[in-house]
């Protein structure tokens, strides 16, 4: 499987593109900005891209996702929650000097325990709120991209508006203390780790503990 990460705009955001070998196919997750830039990118990397999803819709992860589905033809796909930040979009965009904002129209509702086929893999798709009601983490095989619910000696922020500190804990507990620890974490913000670095090294995991999460469902 290819990893690909393309850190765009002034916020200095990880847009992934991940693609099958096998198959040719590849998705795009969370194009924040620089539209023009990703785009070349999968077209370098020869992959078809159909799907664009998104862990979440603050400005910074979801501002070149129109631009991007456009150009490649792809179906945007972000949990209904998510929808609340969407009409202050072009606003922060600007505050923040986001070049290629446009508000998105999104195609398909992402949900808890869904399973999205991608070449000859699926992704995984685990509601984690927190840093936002609807932020989902994507796991495709040993790799899981977060979105922003945890980062190299760090996590996610719940000040914004939407913001739960509780159900970030709960998030960190039921999704990534589960997993094993060679699983790799590719962050919304920052270089890549693993479960174990953070495990061993992440402050604000200390005092949390791995427990059973409920059944997915929609």
């Amino acid at each position: 499987m290819v990893v690909d990460e393309v850190t765009v705009g002034p916020l200095q955001e990880n847009c992934y593109i991940v693609g099958d070998e096998t198959t040719g196919e590849g998705i795009v997750i969370d194009p924040g900005d620089e539209a023009g830039r990703i785009v070349a990118r999968v077209r370098r990397l020869r992959l078809k891209v159909g799907k664009i999803v998104n862990t979440h819709a603050h400005v910074d992860h979801i501002a070149a996702a129109q631009a991007v589905k456009e150009e490649l033809g792809a179906k945007l796909y972000l949990h209904p929650a998510e929808q609340i930040h969407l009409p202050g979009l072009l606003e922060y965009a600007l505050m923040f000097g986001l070049s290629d904002a446009r508000m998105p129209t999104v195609d398909i509702a992402l949900h808890d325990g869904d399973e999205i086929p991608f070449g000859s893999r699926r992704i995984l798709v685990t509601n984690t709120p927190g840093h936002t009601p609807g932020h989902c983490v994507l796991r495709i095989g040993d790799d899981l991209f977060c979105g922003d619910l945890i980062f190299a000696g760090s996590i996610g922020r719940t000040d914004l508006p939407g913001g739960d500190y509780e159900a970030m804990v709960d998030s960190l507990e039921t999704t990534i203390l589960t997993l094993p620890d060679e699983t790799r974490l590719h962050p919304g913000h920052g270089e890549s780790t693993t479960v174990a670095v953070e495990r061993r090294l992440n402050p604000f995991l200390r005092g949390l503990s791995a427990k059973p999460r409920p059944a997915a469902g929609h």
